[in-house]
Formats: C-alpha cells, sequence, structure tokens
C-alpha cells in the first residue's frame, strides 16, 4: 500500500527537512518530533553539495550534513529507522539525480522500496525521465511531479498526464524560501492544475507562517502547503541551541497544522 494513495481532500501538511542535520543523531530526534504531530507527509532531503533549487537556508542546512561526512546510506538508514513509528504519514525522497545515479537506480529503488512512498527528483527533466519511473512504477513508488509558474498549459498537461501522490506546485520562481507569496496568482495557477488532474496539488516555497498557512488554504483552491526553509530556519534563529530548537519546532508545527 502506497499511503500518498490515501491523503486527505484537504488541508494536507507536508514536512521538508534535511537529512542528517544537524548531525545525524539530532536528525533523528527532529524527525521524531516532526512524526508526533502526524503529519500528512514527510520529506527528507538527501544533502546535495550543489543544490540548485534550494535557498541558502538549505543549502546551508546541506553543507552542515555534509561536514560530518554523511552518505546517502545513512540517510536511507535514518529513513528507515523511522518507518515503524510512522502512522499514516507518507515518506517522501527529495533529491537531485545525481545522487541517485551515482547510488545506482535500480540498487537505490531497492534500497527504499519497503519504507518510501514517493520521491522528487528535482532536476530530472520530464523527457529524461521514463527510464527511472518505470523502475519507479514497478516498486510502487509515486515520482512526484513539480509545476512551476513558468509551465505553460500544453507542459502542464503532460506532466499530469500521469501524476501520482501529489503535485508540488512551485509559488514562486526562484529558490526555496524566498519571495513574498502572491495569493491570487497561486489560486489562479492551481486552479488551471486542478482542471489538468485529480492528484492533490500542494503549495511550496515561501511558507512561513501560520497566515500563509491560512491564507494558502482560504484563499486558494490548493489542497495543501508544503514547509521547509522555514523549519530549518527557526536552528538558525535559536544560536544552534538544539533543545531550544525542538522546542520552537513543536510550537512552529503546531501553528501551521491548520
Amino acid at each position: 500500500m502506497n499511503k500518498l494513495d490515501n491523503l486527505p481532500k484537504k488541508k494536507i501538511l507536508s514536512l521538508f527537512m534535511t537529512c542528517g542535520f544537524p548531525s545525524l543523531s539530532q536528525s533523528k530526534k527532529i524527525f521524531q518530533e516532526m512524526l508526533s504531530h502526524k503529519p500528512n507527509i514527510i520529506e527528507f532531503g538527501l544533502p546535495f553539495s550543489d543544490p540548485m533549487a534550494d535557498g541558502p537556508i538549505i543549502q546551508e542546512s546541506s553543507k552542515i550534513a555534509l561536514k560530518s561526512k554523511l552518505s546517502t546510506k545513512h540517510s536511507l538508514n535514518l529513513i528507515k529507522s523511522l518507518k515503524k513509528g510512522s502512522g499514516n504519514t507518507a515518506f517522501v525522497i527529495m533529491c537531485y539525480l545525481n545522487t541517485i545515479q551515482k547510488f545506482g537506480v535500480k540498487k537505490f529503488t531497492n534500497e527504499i522500496k519497503s519504507f518510501v512512498d514517493g520521491i522528487i527528483i528535482v532536476d530530472l527533466p520530464f523527457e529524461e525521465e521514463a527510464s527511472i519511473k518505470k523502475i519507479l512504477d514497478k516498486n510502487n513508488i509515486h515520482l512526484i511531479k513539480l509545476i512551476s509558474p513558468m509551465t505553460n498549459k500544453k507542459r502542464s498537461e503532460k506532466l499530469l498526464k500521469d501524476a501520482k501522490g501529489f503535485v508540488y506546485y512551485i509559488s514562486a520562481t526562484g529558490i526555496t524560501g524566498s519571495n513574498k507569496l502572491d495569493y491570487s496568482e497561486i489560486n489562479k495557477n492551481v486552479s488551471l492544475l486542478k482542471k489538468q488532474t485529480k492528484t492533490p496539488v500542494l503549495v511550496g516555497f515561501g511558507i512561513k507562517s501560520r497566515k500563509d498557512a491560512l491564507a494558502i488554504s482560504n484563499k486558494t483552491k490548493a489542497d495543501g502547503i508544503i514547509i521547509g526553509s522555514a523549519l530549518i530556519k527557526k536552528y538558525f534563529e535559536k544560536n544552534m541551541n538544539f533543545k531550544k530548537y525542538l522546542s520552537s519546532l513543536n510550537k512552529f508545527i503546531k501553528q501551521v497544522k491548520i
């Protein structure tokens, strides 16, 4: 069974966090804290040396994780160790193509098939996804599609033809954690996507507060939200005091879970 096939109709909450940040043992405690709030989805970011779509906050978290010699295998073992207490929360990996290719596509898929429901490969072009998608489909792992404001209708129809799990709508052009949200523009674009697919559409990039979460829920037809940079930023705001960070994280997730 793929947990992404049983998402609620509305108010879906997906939380992103970089694996191995700020250390492998602390990372597990962070994910356990996140799981205690029973989000619908947790996105596990695999640290990468050149994360072109990530803003400075997620880049810094990757840099810190990689400094401790974190490997892809370490990250996968961490995710696997959290599966037992995951309840109905779906597990999604977010990574770059090079990470999978270096590990080996078939080997990577075999490693994750028992505990991962979906994968977002940030830099995998639609035109080159067929061979990877075939392997993922065979193992009931959904390849999550990314749609940006720059994606025209003809291309989005192609992308969404066989969409599974959810659609990741990038709320603004640029990098993660950037730009002010334009709710009317988001609603217009999300409404068009929802005419093209029955797969839930989640909005990510730039959601930083309860106010943003409520606005996406009340002012747009989006089915849910994705929060990443705002969760990581709390660590730096608390001057890297881990105990204070966990407390801050707990409070913040409660606020955005609407």
